[in-house]
């Protein structure tokens, strides 16, 4: 608090003191001031001619750095609750009464963070669902898509391109965001990049040879013995070994000729000679029907994956028996 020093008349003095003028004291100066020390009311940080306390902003208008009036202290301050005064950046400290970095409505925030946070005085991306985009939610003040479709994923966190990511042919977010698939030999797309199995080792060719019957093996030898001539080397491909959607194809012989299914026990006509490979129940990863065939007369057994051979087979008195399945025309993918 300031104290303020007036000079006050002699004469005047001892009249307050209780002293006649006709008898004053020894050793006073009848023709000096005294000093009278008195307290000032007036607060800290205010210009000369402010109120000693003020009321209304009105009170503080001769303080241009505290316009604002404080009611509950009477000081005049920078900027109260009531009435922030701050740049839009900046927010009014309720501890200081002074201006403070810091936001105190969305008029302070722009860019990827346009909205504030009252409570923190800080600009974020939103505080509502109504801040975001389409069917985005506010999660954690950041527009995220809460759930996508099976299939589908929000990879880039970019609300307003929602469920960008098509989850089955995006290499680099292959099954979920961020993941990158290897492919085995499963019977599907592990990789993501539109072909199923598409390394090395997954199929075995089989080769289909004629004379005595037609014949079809994995061994390129055997495709050539024993009185057969090879018509097609690697005609289709089987799996080399079991997966899913994939069955045993047995080789049979029976009545004097080979002949290949996939029901155990061949048939009840004739002996199993081995598996040659695994073939797909349905058409499944790029593969093509194998049509199987049989002549009534020579009991030959004759499959195609050629449609219009099958036909021109029928004209030569062969019978379609069945689809065998589906097999492939290429090695891997």
């Amino acid at each position: 608090m300031a104290l303020t020093v007036r000079r006050v008349p002699a004469a005047l003095l001892g009249a307050l003191l209780g002293c006649s003028e006709g008898t004053p004291d020894e050793g006073a100066k009848p023709d000096a001031d005294a000093a009278v020390i008195e307290e000032a009311d007036a607060p800290a940080g205010l210009d000369a001619g402010a109120p000693a306390r003020c009321a209304s902003w009105q009170d503080c208008t001769a303080d241009r750095l505290h316009p604002v009036c404080d009611a509950a202290s009477g000081r005049c301050v920078e900027c109260t609750a009531a009435d922030d005064r701050c740049a839009p950046a900046d927010h009014c400290e309720a501890a200081t009464l002074q201006c403070a970095p810091g936001c105190r409505n969305d008029e302070g925030c722009a860019g990827q963070t346009p909205r504030c946070d009252t409570r923190r005085n800080q600009c974020v991306a939103c505080t509502l669902a109504a801040h975001c985009p389409g069917a985005a939610a506010c999660v954690e003040q950041r527009c995220a898509v809460s759930a996508c479709p099976d299939g589908r994923g929000d990879c880039n966190r970019d609300p307003a391109d929602g469920c960008e990511v098509d989850l089955a042919r995006d290499e680099a977010n292959c099954g979920a965001c961020g993941a990158r698939g290897a492919e085995a030999c499963n019977l599907a797309d592990d990789d993501c990049d539109g072909a199923c199995d598409d390394r090395d080792g997954c199929r075995v060719g089989i080769h289909r040879s004629n004379g005595p019957e037609h014949f079809y093996t994995a061994s390129r030898e055997e495709a050539q013995c024993c009185g057969y001539r090879v018509e097609n080397y690697d005609y289709f491909y089987l799996y080399s070994a079991r997966a899913p959607g994939a069955v045993a194809l047995y080789r049979c012989y029976g009545g004097g000729r080979h002949f290949y299914t996939s029901r155990e026990g061949c048939e009840g006509d004739g002996v199993t000679e081995g598996v040659i490979g695994y073939i797909a129940t349905s058409a499944v990863c790029g593969s093509t029907p194998l049509y199987r065939m049989r002549h009534p007369g020579s009991r030959d057994n004759f499959y195609t994956i050629s449609a219009a051979e099958r036909d021109s087979a029928t004209g030569l008195g062969y019978l379609s028996v069945e689809l065998a399945g589906y097999v492939w025309t290429r090695p891997r993918g």
